[in-house]
């Protein structure tokens, strides 16, 4: 019997056979779904080696270590931010109507994506520098939110640049996603109990979420002369 094998097959029987791109979205997919349920210290590459049924040391040939699979995870939610934000920043003639969707479009990239959000803005990757691609998508994000708010001070006249707008804008809209994101829902039966502020909150702001982000960028925006 020959000892070469046939292209396209394993050379152990049972093994999971993927393409090399195949293999490394199957492991960023499968991941995402064991963060969500166990949170980020009990991923473990071999254990994801074992559900895609391949080698325990395949994972290895795609991310170093686990925070290399985070970076990459990182890096992809990145990409799907940027290209969402490109998408609503061309559909109105009117500046401050595409700078709504685009806030409108972040809180729903951060419900729609928690656990790519986490890593993105979280504590657990710290400083970019270290992953080349990450940091690079990471500016091209901001680029093009960068893009909206440049424009929306040169029409409006406002009496501050892009860099304090955008400061006033992200942080409200990213700490309204990141609470809606940690905020426990969990009732305690008195509804006047202080714990339940953030939350209470939290409901009066989503309840019309798009018209009170607007309530909130228009108030910023009146400061033009």
């Amino acid at each position: 019997m020959s000892s070469s094998t046939a292209v396209g097959t394993s050379s152990k029987p049972g093994k999971g056979n993927y393409h090399h791109g195949e293999l490394r979205q199957l492991l960023m997919d499968s991941a995402l779904v064991h963060i969500a349920a166990h949170g980020t210290e009990k991923l473990s590459l071999r254990a994801l080696a074992r559900e895609a049924n391949v080698s325990p040391t395949a994972p290895f040939r795609h991310f170093a270590n686990k925070r290399a699979l985070f970076a990459a995870l990182a890096t992809q939610g990145f990409q799907w931010l940027e290209e969402r934000v490109r998408v609503v920043g061309q559909s109105s003639s009117r500046i401050d109507e595409r700078l709504l969707a685009a806030a409108l479009t972040y809180t729903e990239f951060a419900d729609e994506n928690p656990v790519v959000y986490q890593l993105m803005f979280g504590s657990i990757l710290g400083d970019f520098s270290e992953f080349e691609r990450l940091g690079a998508a990471a500016s091209d994000a901001y680029g093009e939110l960068d893009k909206l708010l440049v424009e929306v001070v040169e029409v409006k006249q406002l009496p501050y640049d892009e860099l304090v707008l955008g400061g006033l804008i992200w942080s409200a809209i990213h700490g309204f996603a990141s609470l809606r994101l940690n905020v426990s829902g969990q009732d305690s039966g008195h509804k006047n109990a202080p714990e339940l502020r953030p939350r209470q909150a939290l409901i009066a702001m989503s309840e019309g979420l798009e018209a009170n982000l607007k309530i909130m960028i228009d108030g910023l925006l009146a400061q033009s002369p």
